[in-house]
């Protein structure tokens, strides 16, 4: 039976090892982000590893299998718990997968709020305060959101696990 294994690669060679692995007839999975990038004045979108120096591979837990992975170029070693390789969990990988825009292999942020929505703080110094969402604030999940004090409507940024829809 083949489990999924986290495999951490040299700097910026996460692309020639999954190549490589892919040519050795391993299952390899690696999600992608995008980000905004602004050079002279342009803004574009760009493509980059959601755990950069990381990938995965599904391969049966057997020593010709491993030595393959770590041999492999790229490749700077396989995660070790007490010496031996530690599969994870087959819903972590469904899970990233149910995230991913179809056939890119690029995971969205979930995009549960709309500008005019009204959240509710879940956590921190500003707990269970109410405020209208107003844009997410950038790549990273910050979101700014108005809240009204005193007469007065505060903009505020802060990261998206920390609000809820009221």
């Amino acid at each position: 039976m083949k489990n999924w294994y986290v495999v951490q690669t040299n700097p910026k060679e996460e692309e020639i090892a999954c190549m490589v692995l892919k040519q050795a007839a391993i299952d390899v999975y690696q999600p992608f982000m995008q980000k905004y990038i602004y050079h002279a004045r342009k803004k574009t979108l760009k493509r980059y590893p959601l755990f950069p120096n990381y990938i995965f591979v599904c391969v049966a837990p057997v020593e010709e299998e491993f030595h393959k992975i770590r041999w492999c170029r790229g490749v700077r070693r396989i995660l070790l718990d007490n010496y031996q390789p530690v599969p994870i969990d087959e819903e972590f990988i469904i899970g990233l997968h149910s995230l991913e825009e179809e056939g890119s292999g690029i995971i969205k942020k979930p995009v549960d709020f709309m500008p005019g929505d009204v959240v509710r703080i879940k956590s921190g110094p500003m707990k269970d305060l109410y405020g209208v969402f107003e844009a997410w604030g950038s790549d990273e999940g910050r979101v700014k959101i108005l809240i009204e004090m005193v007469n007065n409507r505060a903009k505020v940024v802060m990261h998206s696990s920390l609000i809820e829809k009221a």
